[in-house]
């Protein structure tokens, strides 16, 4: 089973990927294209910066998720390279678990923030606000099933790292 489901992680984090550079490319260039308008044309654009920050949103919290599947989340590894294996790894484990507990919580308060702005919509090009606030509970729907797979993970995680890349 855990097999199927590293696959299924693994195939979820690279479709992620895809989409986070792709809305890291949206954010870039509608960034240039403003500033273009803005200094070489005189004329500003207003809905540039609105498509900027849609995007930066996404990409931020897209890749977050593909960070936990790739084990490269925030975490100290000073001191747990100086412990046994077996102590590392549990701490490893319970860093883990804080990160799906921290997913789940994004995953809630982030629904809820959704709903709260359900009906608003942005000043300039007037995209329903929802859109935006959505990338918070799908990043952590992602990064719950992400550190789920690492957590029932057979082998120790403190070898992940060297074998993720490739």
């Amino acid at each position: 089973m855990y097999r199927h489901l590293d696959e299924a992680s693994r195939i979820l984090a690279s479709a992620t990927k895809l989409l986070g550079a792709i809305a890291a490319l949206i954010m870039i260039l509608t960034l240039l294209l403003g500033v273009f308008y803005r200094y070489v044309l005189q004329d500003s654009l207003s809905w540039s910066d609105e498509v900027a920050l849609l995007a930066a949103s996404w990409t931020v919290f897209l890749f977050a998720s593909v960070l936990v599947r790739h084990f490269e989340h925030v975490r100290v590894t000073l001191l747990l390279s100086l412990l046994p294996d077996r102590l590392s790894g549990f701490l490893e484990r319970l860093n883990v678990l804080l990160v799906l507990l921290f997913g789940v919580a994004m995953i809630w308060t982030g629904y809820g923030f959704m709903e709260f702005t359900a009906s608003q919509v942005s000043p300039a090009i007037r995209y329903p606000l929802w859109v935006k606030n959505a990338a918070l509970p799908v990043s952590g729907l992602l990064i719950s099933f992400h550190a789920v797979v690492l957590m029932i993970r057979p082998h120790s995680l403190n070898d992940l790292r060297s074998t993720e890349h490739g």
